[in-house]
């Protein structure tokens, strides 16, 4: 079936812009036509959440795992403003870290948290100047120093802690102590790659 022309073009098609002269005769010669090898071919996408099938699915998982942290992003930013307007969130989750893991170093913040040693380092000198933690020897070596919480951290964010519970249980009410139970199993599971 032939296709419609206009001046000796096939109807719609968008042609090359004029090219400097100089350069090859049969290239100047023959403008190409653009769009019409493009318009077989789709532009490549990211499955949706509405797509069929496990990628579909995937999509629909990376969406609202997305849609979590922005959320605990927020949470955070809230909560380590109540903690201490003084605190940023880097901080917090510094402090956060150190609470649960102590007595830990610089090291250990470093590589469980992903973060920049210079940047840890900031975030320690500011809890230390604002009394939320303190440098210590280690135990089994004198020559380590290892980071532990003060009363004054433990008591503020034993404060925060029963607010964002508050917080949370916002999220799931109505939900019954078994639904709560496997939602914590779920994320224990995602939370542990395989292999």
């Amino acid at each position: 079936m032939s296709q419609p022309t206009v001046d000796g073009q096939p109807e719609g098609a968008v042609l090359d812009a004029a090219r400097p002269s100089g350069g090859d005769a049969a290239d100047q010669a023959a403008p190409r036509l653009l769009g019409a090898e493009r318009a077989d071919q789709a532009a490549p996408r990211l499955p949706g959440p509405d797509d069929d099938g496990r990628e579909g699915l995937m999509a629909g998982v990376v969406d609202e795992i997305g849609s979590m942290m922005v959320e605990a992003k927020r949470t955070i930013a809230a909560a380590a403003s109540r903690f201490d307007p003084d605190v940023p969130p880097t901080a917090f989750y510094v402090l956060r870290y150190v609470m649960k893991h102590q007595p830990c170093s610089a090291g250990d913040i470093v590589k469980a948290m992903a973060m920049d040693k210079s940047a840890v380092s900031r975030q320690v000198t500011l809890l230390r100047e604002a009394g939320f933690v303190d440098v210590v020897p280690d135990a089994a070596d004198g020559r380590v120093m290892t980071l532990r919480s003060t009363e004054r951290a433990e008591s503020r964010m034993l404060e925060v802690r029963h607010e964002n519970r508050a917080v949370f249980r916002n999220h799931v009410e109505g939900w019954s102590d078994d639904e709560l139970a496997e939602f914590a199993g779920w994320l224990r599971r995602f939370n542990t790659p395989a292999g």
